[in-house]
């Protein structure tokens, strides 16, 4: 077995238990960023709230959502880089 055939054996093993996350960080923060802010407006809308007396708020719940949703990104992104080094070593050993 070559190693790209080694390496794609052992990322097909890795997604099984560690699925690679699709897309990229900023825009995976950028839509809890936008969700984030959907929600506060949502909230102050039905409690009656000006939002825009509240846009300090707005903001630092934008940011919150932003962040949460980028680490959890590259939690989960290392996570599978994590799996496949491990699945990569047991090829190996396999085939000796």
């Amino acid at each position: 077995m070559n190693e790209t055939e080694r390496e794609m054996l052992a990322e097909d093993r890795a997604e099984a238990y560690a699925p690679k996350p699709v897309g990229g960080a900023f825009m995976a923060g950028v839509c809890g960023a936008a969700l984030a802010l959907l929600g506060f407006i949502v909230a102050a809308r039905f409690y009656g709230w000006p939002v825009r007396d509240r846009l300090g708020l707005a903001l630092i719940l934008a940011a919150g959502g932003f962040v949460l949703v980028c680490g959890g990104y590259l939690r989960l992104a290392r996570r599978n880089r994590r799996a496949r080094r491990a699945e990569r070593r047991l090829i190996d050993l396999e085939q000796k």
